[in-house]
């Protein structure tokens, strides 16, 4: 709501106001498990993949990863099941590329 003007969100326009906050970092990894769903690779593959994802968004979460918010964070699950489906390892390095490209254009920071 602080991105409203005062004025729209005085007392008694809205019945109610809503909080919905970024999705955390569980939602995040889910998110990208229902991307790397339709990848046609091994089970073995996607799991790693999977743990290095979860290690790369722990070690980057309160630097960059909390402030994406949901299609931020569906484009860049997305961009990181894309490396997976081109058949290379899904590595810090990709993943650090991929993240520093979408912080140029991200909404929140």
């Amino acid at each position: 709501l602080r991105a409203f003007d005062a004025a729209i969100t005085r007392p008694g326009r809205f019945d109610m106001q809503l909080f919905v906050g970024t999705p955390n970092l569980n939602a995040r990894s889910l998110q990208f498990r229902q991307k790397l769903a339709d990848v046609p690779v091994d089970p073995a593959t996607k799991e790693q993949a999977m743990q290095t994802y979860e290690s790369f968004l722990s070690s980057f979460w309160d630097e960059d990863a909390k402030y994406m918010n949901y299609i931020e964070g569906v484009k860049f699950a997305g961009a990181c099941a894309n490396v997976v489906a081109k058949g290379s390892s899904l590595t810090n390095e990709a993943m650090s590329e991929i993240l520093k490209s979408q912080t140029a254009v991200m909404t929140v920071r």
